[in-house]
């Protein structure tokens, strides 16, 4: 197993396919269509990381980022990686702010999607020793 991944996507057709790939290459992945569910989740579950798609919610609304800036109040150490289709320089400086940890521009192909979370997660780098991050 190489960690466990909070996936949040408002859009269902999108959330689906990346979670069957991530689960595929050996992640646990649980989605998310809104935040009030990815905060749910995070109240039930430990996990390695979140991957945030950008803009998530509502069209033009800034909720992954909100939500990312509020997990970091209660976790400074989860690593968050931000997917966006806006373009990069744009979106910098809210990410950052917000306290994401990767930023991603999309499309991305889906090995190098799995390459950047095993980077950011611990246990993906030494199995026999896994290291999950406590949410709260």
């Amino acid at each position: 197993m190489h960690g466990k991944i909070l996936l949040l996507d408002s859009k269902p057709p999108v959330r689906g396919a990346t979670a069957r790939h991530l689960t595929a290459a050996g992640f646990t992945v649980l989605t998310a269509r809104t935040d009030g569910q990815a905060r749910s989740l995070l109240d039930t579950n430990l996990f390695d990381a979140v991957l945030i798609d950008h803009p998530f919610g509502r069209p033009g609304m800034e909720e992954g980022l909100r939500f990312a800036r509020d997990l970091r109040l209660h976790d400074s150490r989860l690593p968050i990686l931000l997917m966006t289709a806006l373009p990069l320089d744009e979106v910098r400086h809210s990410a950052w702010a917000s306290g994401i940890t990767k930023l991603l521009p999309k499309p991305q192909l889906m090995p190098v999607l799995i390459l950047h979370l095993s980077a950011l997660i611990p246990a993906a780098a030494n199995e026999d020793q896994p290291l999950a991050i406590p949410m709260r």
